[in-house]
């Protein structure tokens, strides 16, 4: 699944670049799983469970080039790496992205995927998925708290993953002006949840 909001250069050269260093990951993390006998009951991925915050970023200023690299301004894109753990072959179905509204708006998205690749994981194979983050209107006050409201998204995966079939991975992050103090991170509100071990299949359509 691909979806793109703002062209920039290098950008098939991230995620080979991506790639490279999942192969190296996905190395790194085989003694997971142990005895596939005596512990997979089937194809697992090592989940990624933590909210992933991108925290504050300015507008992108009519002058400069896009950095996905960089955390000051947007776009903004981070990797995550998929490894499969077990030795019966794991599948990455669908992904996408849910509750990806800018300032609440479901025409206005502001996450943007692209990947898996690969799809089809061995024991030890890794799968990048990238995340890019991108709007040029700042965040609003929503709540009426005095402070803008972040976006709040999920990235579902749907997998044949016993361990997690429908993996969800919080998202969030905000746009202010420039020159406002920005915060590294913040708190991420999932608009869904899945518990391990359960299928989703209506969160991806």
């Amino acid at each position: 699944m691909v979806t793109t909001r703002r062209s920039r250069a290098g950008s098939s050269a991230l995620l080979t670049a991506a790639l490279s260093l999942a192969g190296v990951v996905g190395a790194a993390t085989l003694a997971g799983c142990g005895d596939d006998a005596a512990v997979c009951q089937g194809p697992e991925l090592l989940p990624h469970l933590s909210p992933v915050s991108f925290g504050d970023l300015y507008p992108l200023r009519g002058s400069d080039e896009p950095d996905p690299s960089t955390r000051e301004a947007v776009p903004y894109e981070w990797v995550l790496l998929l490894t499969a753990d077990c030795a019966k072959t794991a599948k990455i179905e669908k992904v996408c992205v849910v509750g990806e509204g800018h300032n609440g708006d479901p025409t206005e998205p502001s996450f943007t995927i692209e990947g898996p690749v690969p799809d089809t994981l061995g024991k030890g194979d890794t799968a990048a998925v990238r995340i890019t983050y991108d709007h040029d209107d700042v965040n609003v006050d929503l709540d009426d708290d005095g402070e803008p409201d972040p976006d709040d998204a999920a990235l579902v995966i749907q997998s044949n993953a016993t361990n997690f079939p429908t993996l969800v991975v919080p998202l969030c992050a905000r746009v202010v002006k420039r020159g406002e103090e920005r915060l590294a991170t913040f708190p991420c509100d999932s608009p869904v949840s899945v518990p391990a071990g359960v299928a989703d299949a209506t969160l991806c359509p």
